[in-house]
């Protein structure tokens, strides 16, 4: 719709409104009690390790829909009653964030860039499958993938199912293979990753991501294949093999009720 000369149409509040009951303790019916066991608090003469707890408001309704986790936590039998859940693993600065953005709050560059792979971690135990992406995202960007790193890298996404770490560490691998024979030893790596070594050799020999008009989901780069998912609506986290599996039943899927529609039309 185009808006006439000189008038003002305001945007819809719904999202400013939401972000604002981040933390209102008024209308709260979830009570997380994030317990930090890494503190240190200072006595006298010695430092000793003391439990603190940091206390977060939040709302059922709206963390119902973030994960099936949190909304198992969050449940309540009882309408009215406040739910007061402990949280034990993940530190009070982290789950602060995760629950931040699951009201809309959108996380500082600086603050994904120094909390990464805490963020990747409680959103993975958690299932805020978004924000991990995000935190993953900024982690490739910001850290540099070297000879010495890789296999660390290379378990470390394997162990959270992160698959642009895992393509970017396959893609140094190939570019730099001949730098790397004979001075990394790959005997933790698990046998099922050959198809993300094949992947990416596929990537080096042909230029751009080709594969996005032949539907030819094992050339995509893990970008391209999220994108598409999120397209259809479908869920984005998770591995290249379980990314192509998902893309090729869905379209196997629209296939079959655009066959059956032809079928009806005739």
């Amino acid at each position: 719709m185009r808006v006439p000369k000189g008038k003002f149409i305001p945007t819809n509040p719904l999202c400013k409104n939401v972000l604002q009951k981040f933390m209102d303790e008024e209308s709260a019916d979830v009570v997380f009690e994030v317990v930090d066991n890494g503190s240190l608090q200072s006595e006298e003469h010695t430092n000793k390790k003391s439990k603190t707890t940091t206390t977060l408001y939040a709302h059922r309704f709206i963390l119902q829909d973030v994960s099936t986790m949190l909304s198992e936590l969050c449940k309540s039998t009882d309408s009215g009653i406040i739910t007061t859940v402990s949280i034990t693993d993940v530190k009070p600065e982290t789950f602060k964030h995760m629950i931040y953005y699951a009201y809309g709050g959108k996380l500082s560059d600086e603050d994904l860039k120094a909390n990464a792979k805490d963020i990747i971690n409680a959103c993975d135990k958690y299932g805020v499958d978004h924000l991990k992406l995000e935190a993953e995202a900024t982690y490739v960007k910001s850290n540099e993938i070297t000879t010495g790193n890789m296999m660390d890298n290379l378990l470390y996404a394997d162990s959270k199912n992160l698959a642009l770490l895992k393509e970017t560490v396959m893609d140094y691998i190939v570019e730099n293979r001949g730098d790397i024979m004979g001075k990394v030893s790959f005997s933790n790596v698990p046998g099922d990753m050959i198809t993300d070594v094949l992947a990416a050799v596929s990537r080096g020999q042909e230029a751009g991501d080709s594969g996005a008009n032949s539907k030819d989901y094992n050339k995509m780069r893990v970008g391209t294949l999220r994108k598409m998912l999120d397209d259809k609506g479908l869920e984005v986290d998770g591995s290249r093999e379980a990314m192509i599996a998902l893309l090729k039943e869905h379209n196997t899927s629209d296939d079959e009720e655009e066959e059956d529609n032809d079928n009806n039309d005739a």
